[in-house]
C-alpha cells in the first residue's frame, strides 16, 4: 500500500535522526553515528524478521538504508546536532509518533502472518516499534528509555493487542488500519502534551536510607562506648 511506504519513510527519518542526535551528543565518530542511527531505525525490525524466519526487510529493499544515509548526511551537513531542541518540536514529535505507530502496526501484521498468538503479536509489535531504541541504549551503556520514561512502549503494546483483536473478527481492512495508525499517533501526541506516564513504585530515596543508616551507626557506637566505659571502670575498681 502506497500510504504505508510513505509513513514508513517518515518513521525511518525520525528514528534515524534520534539516533544521530544521541550519538553526536555522546561524541561518537562518524562510523559510530551511522551504526547508532541504523540500529535505532532498523534494530527492532531486523530482530523481528529473524524471529519469524524472514529475510530482514532492509536486506531486500533499497530505500530504507538509503533514507538513513541521506538523513545522517543532511543532518551532518546542516549541523543539526548543534540544535539542542531539535528533538523537542512538533515536527519531530509528529514524525516520531507516526514512526512508532507504523512500526508497531507492521510488527503486529508480521506476527499475524506468522500465525502467532496474542502474546506473539503484541511482542512483535512492541519489538518492532522500540527494539531498535532498546538495543541502542544498551549499546551506549544506558538504561533503555522505554523502561523509565514516557508513555511510549505502552502504545505499541496497545496497538498490537487491538490489531490482534480486530483481526480475530476478520475486519482488519485498509480503513481500519488507517484508523489504528491515526489512533496510535494521536495517543502518542497526547501523551507528550499532557506528559502521561505509567505509575512508578514509591521507594525510599537514597538520601533517606543514608540518613537512617548513619543514625543507626551513631546509636550503636554510643552504646558500644557506654559498655566499654563500664567495663573499664569495673576493671579499675578490681
Amino acid at each position: 500500500m502506497e500510504y504505508t511506504v510513505f509513513l514508513d519513510i517518515i518513521g525511518t527519518i525520525a528514528f534515524s535522526l534520534a539516533g544521530y542526535i544521541l550519538a553526536a551528543k555522546a561524541r561518537y565518530d562518524i562510523l559510530g553515528i551511522l551504526v547508532v542511527s541504523f540500529i535505532t531505525a532498523f534494530g527492532g525490525g531486523v530482530v523481528r524478521d529473524l524471529l519469524t524466519n524472514r529475510v530482514p526487510f532492509i536486506f531486500h529493499e533499497t530505500y530504507p538504508i538509503s533514507i538513513v544515509l541521506v538523513t545522517v548526511t543532511l543532518a551532518y551537513l546542516l549541523k543539526l546536532h548543534k540544535h539542542t531542541k531539535l528533538t523537542d518540536n512538533i515536527v519531530f514529535h509528529v514524525s516520531d509518533s507516526i514512526g512508532l505507530s507504523m512500526f508497531a502496526f507492521t510488527g503486529a501484521v508480521v506476527g499475524l502472518d506468522a500465525d502467532f498468538n496474542l502474546a506473539g503479536v503484541v511482542f512483535l509489535s512492541f519489538l518492532t516499534a522500540v527494539g531498535g531504541g532498546i538495543i541502542r541504549d544498551m549499546m551506549m551503556n544506558k538504561v533503555p528509555f522505554v523502561l523509565t520514561n514516557d508513555f511510549y512502549g505502552t502504545i505499541a503494546i496497545l496497538l498490537g493487542f487491538l490489531i490482534w483483536m480486530i483481526d480475530s473478527f476478520f475486519v482488519l481492512n485498509t480503513i481500519v488500519s488507517v484508523l489504528l495508525l491515526l489512533f496510535g499517533t494521536l495517543m502518542r501526541l497526547l501523551a507528550i502534551k499532557y506528559q502521561w506516564k505509567l505509575p512508578k513504585l514509591n521507594m525510599p530515596s537514597t538520601g533517606f536510607l543514608k540518613v537512617s543508616l548513619i543514625a543507626v551507626i551513631d546509636r550503636k557506637s554510643k552504646l558500644l562506648c557506654y559498655h566499654l566505659s563500664l567495663f573499664i571502670k569495673t576493671e579499675i575498681i578490681k
